[in-house]
């Protein structure tokens, strides 16, 4: 019998869905590594865009940036995101 996830992975393929999946996976990694200090807006093209509410928590998050990428694509198994795009909500 087939395992869950490859049914899963052949549904979302033939619906073109995968990479949409993906996306909101990486999101959700993020925000639970970020645990409220940031809120993970999108993924594409290996760039994670993160959105937080002032300029001390941007500067925090420029320091402890390389260790997110490197927390994520642990978690993935392959190195996918590349790089995070910080933006200040005011």
């Amino acid at each position: 019998m087939e395992k869950l996830d490859k049914i899963l992975a052949s549904a979302l393929a033939k619906k073109k869905l995968s990479g949409t999946v993906r996306s909101a996976q990486i999101c959700f990694y993020a925000d639970e590594w970020g645990n409220g200090r940031f809120q993970a807006i999108s993924f594409s093209r290996g760039i994670l865009k993160v959105a937080v509410n002032s300029s001390p928590a941007a500067s925090e998050l420029e320091i402890q940036k390389e260790n997110l990428i490197e927390n994520l694509n642990k978690r993935l198994g392959n190195k996918v995101v590349h790089s995070v795009r910080i933006i200040v909500k005011w």
